[in-house]
Order: structure tokens, then C-alpha cells, then sequence
């Protein structure tokens, strides 16, 4: 019988970047770096909060502050979390032969152009309605008449696939 992982879990692979099946080392590590980061997490919000609550009165840009020292909190968060799951190896994919090497360096292959397409994508649909919305031009003319040109869109989305593939390449392990 085979044992099948929950929505949740399947989800707590991609973010941690675990492949493969999902032992219990992987379930023991990937549970402590999510408690180490809840802790955090917990003692930074009611600091911040308290904070806010009381510079808030006086500062009339204490929310574009605390908006901001969020944004950098969850980077450096990010940052713990891609380097505890280094150290712990749970990011690496074992390949014990020619032919598992040659699929998974293929695989990473198909990722990274993947993830050109996507970043390329959302990037322009993104611009798109930004201007729209900040800079008060027609959808349709932000859409098919970008200011920046439909080329910094594809540069930008090849060099995030490239950095994608470098990634999974060096997550695979002979």
C-alpha cells in the first residue's frame, strides 16, 4: 500500500525545497527549522507591534516604516530558512547512476526554462498593471506598448532562468 502525502505536505516540500520521498529526517528537520522560525516570528511581532503602537502616535510614517522592517524580517527569514535546509541536506538530490543523472540534469533543464517563461511572464503582466494603476495609462497601451520595451522583460526572464538552473543543478549530487 502505498503511503500518500497530504496537500499540506506536498506543500511543505516546495517551500522548503525537499525532493524526493519525504523521510523521517526530512520530516524531523524541516518540523524543527518551521519551529525555530515561528519562535522568531512570535517574538518579532509583538516587538513590532508594541513598537509601532508606540511610535506609531507620534510619526506620521511609522506604517511605511513598519511595512518596510517587515519586508527586511522576512528576507533575513528567508535567508535562515534557504540556509538551514542547506545544512541539514534536505535540498540535495541523490543520483546513484548515468542514466538518474542524465534525467535529472534534463529536469533541471526544463525547470529553469520553466522558470524563464514564468518570471518573464508574471513580470510583464505585472508591470503592465502597475502602470495601469500608478501611472494612470490604458491597460491595453501598458499591455502591448511597454515602456521598458519587450526586451528587458525577456533578458530579466532568462537570467532568472538561468540562476534557477545553476540552483538545481548544484542540488544534484552524484
Amino acid at each position: 500500500m502505498k503511503n500518500k502525502e497530504s496537500l499540506f505536505t506536498k506543500y511543505m516540500m516546495l517551500f522548503y525545497g525537499i525532493s524526493g520521498p519525504l523521510d523521517e529526517y526530512k520530516k524531523q528537520e524541516m518540523r524543527r527549522i518551521g519551529n525555530n522560525s515561528f519562535i522568531v516570528s512570535l517574538f518579532y511581532i509583538c516587538i513590532s507591534s508594541l513598537f509601532f503602537v508606540i511610535y506609531g502616535i507620534h510619526n506620521k510614517y511609522a506604517g511605511s516604516i513598519y511595512a518596510m522592517v517587515n519586508v527586511v524580517f522576512l528576507v533575513i527569514l528567508s535567508i535562515y530558512i534557504s540556509i538551514a535546509t542547506h545544512k541539514a541536506k534536505l535540498t540535495e538530490l541523490d543520483v546513484n547512476d548515468a542514466i538518474s543523472y542524465k534525467i535529472a540534469h534534463k529536469s533541471a533543464i526544463y525547470k529553469g526554462f520553466g522558470a524563464a517563461i514564468y518570471f518573464g511572464l508574471f513580470m510583464y503582466l505585472w508591470n503592465a498593471v502597475m502602470e495601469h494603476f500608478i501611472d494612470g495609462k490604458s491597460f491595453y497601451l501598458a499591455f502591448f506598448k511597454p515602456e521598458k520595451g519587450f526586451i528587458i522583460f525577456i533578458i530579466g526572464g532568462i537570467v532568472f532562468g538561468i540562476a534557477m538552473y545553476i540552483q538545481w543543478r548544484i542540488r544534484i549530487k552524484k
